[in-house]
């Protein structure tokens, strides 16, 4: 019965206009039946259907009332309802803004403090379902602290942030932030209390704090000193190496302008390290003078490097200083050390360099690398010696085995001597290792063979004087005796003509005799005026007997119009008769016996060269010639193309340097087994 009434009503509720309608319309037949019954004005129906206009203005008056009134009701009741349901909708938002929100959330009565709601975040930090939570008193289950002193009650405020410990329901206690407001729910005052689990931000403050207290453990105890400089050059932190360094306390450069506190050779500068890293740059190294607080200065190796702010812009930079004053003295007395070792090794006239225990070539000075076009890398071997491998005695090893010096000379296939000296130490990477220098000595050999020889010759000309002496005494009687027998006899005379005969060959003796003393004596430093007609004709003197025993056949072709040259006479002498006899054995070897073929040809005559006249000799021979592997040799000392004990080396050597020595120039020509041409040209004039 209640529930239908309930349903009526809701549906007359529902729709009030309706309602005073059917309102209306019973009044109506109230009315109709009051006057008929009660007042006995007739029957039913004709107060139903035809009443007075008094009766119907009447019905009409009140039926039109109660419309009126219950459409104005239907908007207050309309109005309500929409109250009523934004105030539903609001509440299920709310309900869900709260369940779904990330934070932990508790209403509770600000009366007796009991839980009146939890979301399900609160559910999982407390570690209760909701039917375990609700009811309870906040200040026994969630908060340790004693009832009465809620900061929130206590003093009254409307919304309270801090961190607080958090009571689970297994009595643990949670680091929380947490926020309190005062709200309205269900009618009444509720505190909002909202809940952030902080343990993993307590565990990172934690870990910040301990980095930051290593970080600055690690800036305090560095090495080097450092120190913190904001963007407007404020000193903002230093270390205790930094404060020795300056000799400034910590104190009192904190705050300071960095330039005012170990002032640089950079400050005030485009270089200054602040400023470059402003401009762009992230790290800077430089190399400065720092001026302490006692006036001495320091040479140090600073290093800037930025540090930003927590939107990623640069706040500042850190310097760190290294001290590197007695390291540059020490760096500058190495380096004018080694630039003083550096110049000996270089303006030394000889080939050196520095070769390790693996025979690999560290070092070359200037005249090495000439002989090496300045290529690195190599072998000692290779370098200086011109093999593949190792050498079987390795004196380099011996050096450095035995800590003493070792040398050693030796000649090269291309005819050049050289002296090397090992001198071994220890290098600054521990290992051992040699200096190596190389000294051509050809040179010296031959200018020591070429004293030898003067020296030999100038006693073949002392004992060639005195058997000259020796010769020509009997010389001269056995021609005076014959010119003596030549005045007493008549010239068909048999006696005659032998003495004749006698008295022509001990002319060539005496001639001959006369040569030789040429030769060999010992020429003074002064040039005279000769002809070449007669040092080429003294030389065959001296060669001619032994060309005709060999079986050479000699051309001779001698301008009459050459005039004479300045000159040595002995030494010009000594360069043909070593040309002649090169020649006479060229041809020996060629051809054993006699041939036609066998023949040389010595021609003299003027060139112009240069606008200058020159006297040209050329020898040619058509014996076994010169390959062209060996044109540059054969003019070095000690190289000759002739089997061991039948040559020096020397003779075209001493030749080509006679030859320079009088402004001259001496070249050959040669086909390998065809001929060979050797040129001598001497200037007419002596040069000024």
């Amino acid at each position: 019965m209640t529930h239908t009434y309930d349903r009526i009503v809701d549906t007359l509720s529902r729709n009030l206009v309706l309602a005073g309608t059917s309102f209306g319309i019973i009044y109506w037949f109230i009315e109709a039946s009051i006057h008929t019954y009660f007042f006995k004005e007739g029957p039913l129906s004709s107060q139903v259907l035809s009443p007075t206009i008094h009766e119907i203005w009447m019905r009409m008056i009140v039926a039109l009332l109660l419309v009126i009134f219950s459409f104005y009701g239907q908007i207050l009741i309309n109005q309500r309802k929409r109250a009523e349901a934004a105030v539903v909708e609001r509440e299920k938002e709310t309900a869900l803004i709260l369940e779904h929100n990330p934070a932990a959330i508790i209403l509770i009565d600000s009366l007796s403090r009991k839980i009146a709601y939890a979301n399900s975040n609160a559910q999982k930090m407390v570690g209760a379902p909701i039917d375990r939570i609700l009811g309870n008193a906040c200040h026994k289950f969630l908060c340790p602290a004693e009832k009465g002193k809620c900061p929130v009650l206590d003093l009254g405020q409307g919304i309270d942030i801090s961190e607080r410990p958090l009571l689970t329901a297994k009595g643990e206690q949670v680091p929380v932030l947490k926020s309190v407001a005062r709200v309205h729910y269900q009618g009444r005052e509720h505190l909002l209390e909202a809940f952030f689990d902080i343990t993993e931000q307590k565990k990172m403050e934690q870990t910040i704090r301990q980095a930051h207290a290593e970080l600055d453990q690690i800036f305090q105890t560095a090495s080097v000193g450092m120190r913190l400089i904001d963007r407007n050059f404020n000193i903002l932190k230093v270390n205790h190496a930094f404060s020795a360094l300056s000799g400034i306390h910590g104190d009192r450069a904190v705050g300071q302008k960095c330039y005012d506190v170990f002032e640089g050779s950079m400050c005030h500068t485009d270089e200054c390290p602040l400023q470059v890293i402003l401009n762009g740059e992230t790290l800077t190294e430089y190399e400065v003078s720092k001026k302490r607080s006692d006036g001495s200065s320091l040479t140090c190796i600073l290093t800037a490097t930025r540090f930003d702010d927590p939107r990623g812009d640069v706040a500042g930079i850190v310097e760190s200083f290294k001290d590197v004053t007695e390291l540059k003295k020490t760096q500058m007395f190495l380096e004018s050390e080694r630039d003083r070792l550096h110049r000996i090794l270089f303006h030394q006239f000889e080939n050196v360099g520095i070769v390790n225990a693996e025979y690999k070539l560290e070092y070359q000075n200037e005249l090495l690398k000439g002989h090496t076009g300045g290529k690195a890398g190599g072998f000692c071997y290779q370098v200086f010696r011109d093999r593949n491998q190792p050498c079987e005695i390795c004196l380099m090893r011996k050096a450095l085995s035995t800590g003493k010096i070792q040398r050693f000379e030796f000649d090269t296939r291309a005819g050049r001597s050289f002296q090397h000296t090992y001198t071994p130490f220890i290098d600054n990477d521990g290992q051992g290792k040699a200096v190596v220098s190389q000294r051509n000595i050809t040179e010296h050999k031959a200018s020591m063979a070429a004293a030898i020889r003067s020296e030999h010759l100038a006693a073949i000309g002392e004992l060639a004087a005195g058997v000259a002496h020796e010769i020509n005494n009997p010389i001269n009687g056995i021609i005076n005796y014959a010119q003596m027998m030549v005045n007493k006899t008549d010239t068909d005379d048999m006696l005659n003509t032998v003495s004749r005969r006698i008295i022509k060959e001990g002319d060539r003796i005496a001639v001959i005799v006369k040569t030789l003393l040429s030769f060999a004596r010992r020429d003074s430093e002064k040039k005279d005026r000769v002809r070449i007609h007669d040092l080429i004709e003294d030389s065959l003197t001296l060669t001619r007997a032994q060309l005709r025993k060999d079986g050479v056949h000699l051309k001779l072709d001698l301008d009459d119009t050459l005039v004479p040259i300045p000159a040595k006479a002995q030494e010009i002498q000594q360069v043909f008769v070593n040309i002649i006899n090169n020649s006479r054995y060229a041809l020996n070897e060629k051809y054993r016996g006699a041939h036609d073929a066998k023949r040389l040809e010595i021609t003299a005559g003027m060139i112009a060269d240069n606008g200058h006249s020159m006297m040209q000799a050329s020898f040619t021979d058509w014996g076994t010639g010169i390959k062209p592997e060996l044109m540059e040799k054969v003019i070095h000392p000690f190289y000759s193309t002739k089997p061991k004990g039948k040559g020096t080396g020397l003779g075209l050597s001493i030749s080509h340097q006679i030859i320079e020595n009088h402004g001259g120039r001496l070249h050959l020509q040669s086909m390998a087994g065809v001929f060979t041409k050797v040129i001598v040209e001497l200037p007419v004039q002596c040069a000024n």
